[in-house]
């Protein structure tokens, strides 16, 4: 079950990167959404797995446990930001404000996805 989670969140980390970076590069459209919705299932199923890991185990990181809700609170927000952004083509304040909290949001996932491999490695 631990591999298969380390899995997931290494394919969210993948597809989540991706879509930021090419977004910020090229702009925002459709085929983004696929990576950010990619990103956004892979970090859940990861996140799934883990605490279901975690719960059998008995090792939870309980201070991780609200970075990591926080972090896919916001990876699910900046999904729904994108499909706003895309499906309303016109909407240059969305997508404006799309691109001033891309980074933000994504490096507050990194730092969850970081603080959880150094919880996950150090046992805590």
């Amino acid at each position: 079950m631990l591999l298969y989670a380390v899995i997931w969140m290494n394919l969210a980390l993948i597809f989540y990167t991706w879509a930021v970076f090419s977004a910020r590069k090229k702009g925002l459209h459709r085929r983004h959404l696929f990576l950010f919705g990619s990103g956004l299932a892979c970090d859940y199923l990861g996140t799934h797995l883990m605490l279901l890991y975690g719960l059998s185990t008995g090792v939870i990181p309980e201070w991780h446990i609200a970075i990591g809700m926080a972090s896919l609170s916001g990876m699910a927000f900046h999904f729904l930001l994108a499909l706003a952004a895309t499906l309303v083509r016109r909407a240059e304040g969305v997508n404006r404000l799309f691109h001033r909290v891309s980074l933000s949001i994504y490096t507050a996932w990194l730092v969850a996805f970081i603080t959880g491999s150094i919880a996950g490695i150090s046992g805590k």
